[in-house]
């Protein structure tokens, strides 16, 4: 059995959304648009300078990367994790939550000023996990997470858990250097 304790706090919440499906396809489909832009510039600018009239596709091209490349920096700007740290403390003061893994359940506890929770989960309902830059991320369905650091490890240890999550899940828990 594993006992993790964590104070949910900048750190955890900005781990946890950086490592976010959405945030990676925003992001990625931000630095896609940026690029785009770039290119039909950089052939709008030649098509210019070689006295060619701007035809109305590479116009409409330029404002649709445009608009991508701007709408997904705006919903990145969104989901900054410090913007949405705040409303979730302004919700939850003092949240702190309790996970253990072991055996056929996995159990979450999380406690705040105002609110308390308490849910388990069966090991079998465990969709994947990850560890990547000392945390653990237990993907419980697509919307669902649990996702704390191996230093909130208070009973039992990390390698304890790896051994656990390999044999629960075998293939899909995987082990990963950095957030993609």
């Amino acid at each position: 059995m594993v006992k993790a304790n964590v104070k949910y706090d900048i750190k955890v919440h900005s781990a946890a959304v950086k490592s976010s499906l959405q945030y990676r396809f925003y992001r990625v489909l931000a630095v896609l648009g940026a690029v785009e832009f770039i290119l039909v510039s950089f052939a709008a600018v030649i098509s210019a300078y070689s006295k060619h009239r701007l035809t109305a596709d590479l116009i409409l091209y330029l404002s649709i990367f445009f608009g991508i490349f701007i709408g997904s920096t705006l919903k990145l700007l969104l989901m900054n994790p410090v913007r949405t740290f705040r409303k979730l403390s302004a919700c939850y003061p003092d949240l702190k939550y309790e996970v253990v893994v072991g055996g056929e359940n996995i159990e979450y506890r999380a406690v705040s000023a105002n609110s308390k929770e308490n849910s388990v989960y069966s090991a079998s309902r465990l969709v994947s996990a990850r560890e990547t830059m000392g945390y653990f991320k237990l993907n419980i369905s697509q919307a669902e997470s649990i996702f704390f650091s191996d230093t909130d490890i208070t009973e039992g240890n990390a390698d304890e858990l790896r051994k656990y999550l390999s044999n629960t899940l075998g293939n899909r828990y995987t082990v990963k250097e950095g957030w993609l």
